[in-house]
C-alpha cells in the first residue's frame, strides 16, 4: 500500500519528540535540521555524501572485525553505507549546505539514514532505532569534527583524480597536438597587444598547454595533502570515544576501497580546528581557472574580428551569434570558460573566507567548503570537456594571414638591430611604418645592408623557429586555411 503523500511519523531525540515524513529514511535530528536551516536549497553535494558513506562503511566493518559491536549490525550499516556511496537514496539528505558550521547536521542525517536502511535489513524497528542506533552504532569511534573534514578531503581528491585532472589532461594534449600541427604556421608575436617578433603557433599552442599541465601540477601538489585525514580526533583532537586500533583499521579500509594512500594527521586536531589543506587546494583550482581563463581570452583575441580583428584562428561555428546581425558567429565557447574561471575564483574566495571561522578548537565553515570544493571541480572539468570537444577540436589556423600579417609587421626591424645598431633599426623601422610598407622594402630603399644580407635576417622561418610538423595530422576534417 502506498504511503499518504504528507504523512508523519513521530520520532525521538535528546530534544524530544519531532514529526518526521513516514517515507523519510532520516529521523529526527535531520527533521529538525530542515526545519532549521531553510536557506538555499542547496544540498550537500553526491561526492562529499559518497566519501562520508565510505568513512562509515570503513568505521562499520573495522568495529565488526574487532568485536566491537556484533558482527550482524556491522554488516547491515556497512551494506546501507555501500549503497548510500553508490548513489542510492540521494532525495534523503535534504539538509541544508548553510547550516551547523561543523556538519553535525549532515553527519547526523547520514548516521540515521545508516540507521534506518540497517535496521530495515535486520527486521527491526528503524523509529526507534533498534537494534541499530545512529549514534552508538553508526557514528561508533567518530565525531562529526573529524569524519566531515575527512569527508571534504576525500571527496576533493577523489574528484580531482576521477574527474578533473583526466579532464585537465585532455585540454593539454589537444594544445600539443596543435602545436605538432603548426610548428611551421609563423604568427606575429604580441606583447603589450602591440606587434612583436615574429613566433609560430606551435610555439604559442604548446605554451598554452605547458601552462596548463603546470597548473594542474599545482593542483596535484595540493591533492597530496588532503590525504592525512584527521580521523580519530574525534570532537577536538583527543580521540576520546575511539578505539585506536578501529581508527587504524578503518582507514586501512578507506585505503584499499578508495585507492588513495590516505593516512592520518599525526596531530588530528590539525584537520578539526583549521582546514588549510582544502583551502590550499582551493586555491589551487583557482589557479587552474585563471590558465584556462587566459588560453580562452587569447583563442577570442586569435580569432577576433574575421575583418575588423587578428582573425588568425577559426574556431568552430556552433551557434548563431547575434539576433540581429545574420551570418555573425561569436566565440561562444571560450566565452563559457571564462566565465567558469572567474565563478570558480569567486568560490575559492569563499573558501578563504572560512579560515576566519577557525576558531579555538573547530573550524565552523565545513559544509560551505564541502559544497564550493566540488562546485569548482565540477565546473571546472565540465569547461575542460566543453573547450576540447566544442572548440578545440574544430579550430582552424588561418596560415596565410597569420604569415601575411608578421611579414607586414615594423616590428621586424628588430631582427637588425644586432647587425646595425638599435637607433638605425629604429629609423627603418620608422621609415616602414610612414610610407606602408614592409621591413624588408624600407630597409632596402634605405640601403642599410645588402639584399643578400636582408633576405638571411628577416627570413620569416628563421626568426619564428618555425619547424615541419613532427608527425602528419590526423585526418579530422581540419583546415589550415
Amino acid at each position: 500500500m502506498a504511503k499518504k503523500a504528507g504523512a508523519t511519523r513521530k520520532e525521538r531525540d535528546t530534544l524530544g519528540t519531532m514529526d518526521v515524513p513516514t517515507a523519510a529514511l532520516y529521523g529526527a535530528q535531520t527533521a529538525r535540521a530542515v526545519a532549521n536551516f531553510a536557506v538555499s536549497g542547496w544540498r550537500l553535494p553526491g561526492g562529499f555524501l559518497a566519501a562520508l558513506a565510505r568513512i562509515k562503511a570503513a568505521y562499520a566493518r573495522a568495529h565488526g572485525e574487532l568485536g566491537l559491536i556484533a558482527a550482524e549490525i556491522a554488516g547491515a550499516v556497512a551494506a546501507a553505507a555501500d549503497e548510500v556511496a553508490a548513489g542510492a537514496h540521494a532525495e534523503h539528505f535534504p539538509v541544508d549546505v548553510f547550516q551547523t558550521g561543523s556538519g553535525t547536521s549532515t553527519n547526523m542525517n547520514m548516521n540515521e539514514v545508516l540507521a534506518h536502511l540497517a535496521n530495515r535489513r535486520l527486521g527491526g524497528d528503524p523509529a526507534a532505532h533498534r537494534p541499530v542506533h545512529p549514534n552508538d552504532h553508526v557514528n561508533l569511534s567518530q565525531s562529526s569534527n573529524d569524519v566531515v573534514p575527512a569527508a571534504i578531503r576525500l571527496a576533493a581528491a577523489t574528484a580531482w583524480r576521477d574527474r578533473l585532472r583526466p579532464a585537465a589532461e585532455t585540454v593539454a594534449a589537444d594544445l600539443d597536438r596543435l602545436a605538432r600541427e603548426h610548428g611551421a604556421t609563423v604568427t606575429l608575436g604580441r606583447t603589450h597587444l602591440m606587434d612583436a617578433v615574429p613566433t609560430t603557433y606551435g610555439l604559442v599552442f604548446a605554451a598554452w598547454a605547458r601552462r596548463l599541465e603546470g597548473a594542474a601540477g599545482r593542483c596535484e601538489q595540493s591533492v597530496a595533502g588532503l590525504l592525512a585525514l584527521p580521523l580519530g580526533g574525534t570532537a577536538v583532537g583527543t580521540g576520546l570515544g575511539a578505539r585506536p586500533e578501529a581508527v587504524a583499521r578503518a582507514v586501512e579500509l578507506l585505503r584499499q576501497s578508495t585507492g588513495l594512500a590516505i593516512g592520518t594527521e599525526v596531530n588530528p586536531a590539525v584537520g578539526i580546528a583549521a582546514q588549510e589543506a582544502p583551502i590550499a587546494y582551493a586555491d589551487t583550482l583557482a589557479g587552474l581557472g585563471r590558465t584556462l581563463l587566459a588560453v580562452a581570452n587569447d583563442l577570442r583575441l586569435r580569432a577576433s574580428g574575421p575583418f575588423g580583428g587578428l582573425g588568425e584562428l577559426r574556431l568552430p561555428a556552433v551557434q548563431p551569434g547575434s539576433s540581429i546581425m545574420p551570418g555573425k558567429v561569436n566565440p561562444v565557447i571560450p566565452e563559457s570558460v571564462v566565465q567558469v574561471a572567474i565563478e570558480v575564483e569567486g568560490l575559492a574566495a569563499a573558501c578563504r573566507a572560512t579560515a576566519a571561522l577557525h576558531q579555538l578548537d573547530l573550524s565552523h565553515g565545513n559544509p560551505l567548503l564541502a559544497w564550493n570544493l566540488d562546485t569548482m571541480s565540477s565546473l571546472l572539468a565540465a569547461a575542460c570537456d566543453t573547450l576540447v570537444g566544442r572548440c578545440l577540436c574544430g579550430l582552424e589556423v588561418d596560415v596565410a594571414r597569420a604569415r601575411r600579417l608578421a611579414a607586414a609587421s615594423p616590428a621586424l626591424a628588430t631582427a637588425l638591430a644586432g647587425r646595425i645598431g638599435y637607433e638605425r633599426a629604429a629609423e627603418v623601422a620608422k621609415a616602414a611604418e610612414a610610407a606602408g610598407e614592409t621591413v624588408p622594402a624600407a630597409a632596402r630603399r634605405l640601403g642599410v645592408l645588402s639584399d643578400e644580407e636582408l633576405d638571411r635576417l628577416l627570413d620569416l622561418d628563421r626568426l619564428s623557429g618555425a619547424k615541419p610538423p613532427k608527425s602528419p595530422s590526423p585526418a579530422r576534417g581540419r583546415g589550415t586555411g
